[in-house]
């Protein structure tokens, strides 16, 4: 039988084996035809609000039964959990360190076996995540058999805060090309038009368009609807974080047009 494919996503970079090392604790288990493929091993060392991020946004594009093994682990080694959790018909295997935070309350989980005895206390990604990841792969019923976590740990992230004329917005994500993601979903900000950004004492008029070339000059600061699912700041041809200052975390206010 086909394993299921393992989608991994850690803070490791690509400048050391580890990564290879959770791909061979995989297939160990999993069976070496299974799919390994890699989501992004450039999360920020320790960064916990940058790997739910990503997972938040990635899980819906996966096939149903996917694994996600996620490693941002700064507290490898500790008391806390490992986890296994259900969300949508794909699963994740994690650190219970709030990695699932954004999947808001939608995740059914279970605690994760304690690591074998003979584990590194320092790579649990290898010899308690990975295996289990495999395991899943293998056997999607295997979860079933652990003992349910049900209240796992999850960080506090802001929602957009609605106020007459605005909205007060929190930077998620900037990605490579400088756009900023903000925390507003698509289907939040249908039918209203926004007119500007204010960061700090300044305010940045917004041209709202469905697609980057829409507005052709790099001068033109831009809100659209992205493909990760919420809206986000942009500027063609150039980085909206370097023109208004904005780095993940930041704060900001969008001002809506008037009817």
């Amino acid at each position: 039988m086909q394993s299921a494919p393992v989608f991994i996503l850690s803070d490791f970079g690509t400048g050391d084996t580890y990564t290879a090392q959770m791909k061979a604790a995989v297939l160990s288990v999993a069976g070496y035809s299974t799919p390994v493929i890699d989501l992004t091993h450039e999360i920020s060392p320790g960064n916990i609000f940058q790997g739910a991020f990503h997972i938040r946004t990635v899980l819906p594009h996966l096939p149903e039964g996917s694994v996600v093994l996620a490693v941002v682990d700064p507290g490898v080694g500790s008391s806390r959990l490992g986890l296994a959790g259900l969300w949508q018909g794909r699963f994740i295997v994690a650190p219970d360190n709030g990695l699932i935070s954004m999947l808001e309350k939608d995740v059914t989980c279970w605690k994760l076996p304690v690591p074998p005895e003979d584990s590194s206390t320092t790579f649990h990604g290898r010899d308690l995540f990975a295996p289990c990841a495999g395991r899943i792969a293998l056997d999607p019923g295997w979860p079933a058999f652990l003992e349910p976590q049900d209240n796992p740990v999850l960080i506090s992230i802001s929602p957009p805060e609605f106020q007459p004329g605005t909205v007060v917005v929190q930077v998620l994500h900037t990605d490579r090309f400088g756009n900023c993601i903000l925390n507003l979903e698509k289907k939040e900000a249908t039918d209203i038009e926004f007119q500007s950004i204010l960061t700090g004492s300044s305010e940045t008029p917004l041209s709202q368009v469905d697609y980057y070339g829409q507005v052709s000059s790099p001068e033109n600061v831009l809100i659209l609807p992205g493909s990760l699912g919420f809206m986000e700041i942009a500027v063609n041809g150039g980085s909206a974080s370097e023109r208004l200052n904005l780095f993940p975390g930041n704060t900001v206010r969008l001002t809506i047009r008037s009817n």
